[in-house]
């Protein structure tokens, strides 16, 4: 029992940390989308959250999820830290933070909607590098 269990907790850990990081950058990448599409979805009465709380308050919310995004992943570097995973530290640091913290500094510069797209396309590699993180941490752990 004792073995299962410990094997049962690591598996939700890992689960629990990798549908967060799902959670959060879908919430990211549909807001952005919203300022993106604003124009098309003004045009057909959409109430979405630029439409109805305005660009200002929807680019807020955007940086706020990019932030906790980002704060969970330095605690995620830590926990690898203290595990001796300093091939993972490289790779979030890399492949993850470093990117969020260009997209973070490109939203709130963003005006137009190849601009957003830009961030929306970057938000999609983000994802999937997450995604592909998951071999990384498998294959180095």
């Amino acid at each position: 029992l004792g073995e299962n269990f410990i094997n049962f907790q690591r598996f939700f850990k890992f689960t629990t940390v990798y549908a967060g990081f799902a959670f959060i950058t879908s919430l990211i990448r549909e807001a952005v989308k919203d300022l993106e599409d604003m124009e098309g979805d003004r045009q057909y009465n959409c109430r979405t959250m630029p439409i109805v709380w305005g660009v200002p308050a929807s680019k807020v919310y955007v940086g706020v999820w990019l932030i906790v995004c980002m704060a969970a992943l330095i605690i995620l570097q830590l926990y690898t830290w203290q595990s001796g995973m300093r091939e993972m530290l490289l790779f979030i640091a890399l492949f993850l933070l470093l990117p969020l913290v260009f997209i973070l500094k490109g939203l709130f510069k963003a005006e137009k909607a190849a601009a957003y797209h830009k961030l929306s396309t970057l938000i999609k590699l983000v994802m999937l590098t997450g995604i592909l993180s998951m071999l990384f941490f498998l294959l180095y752990r």
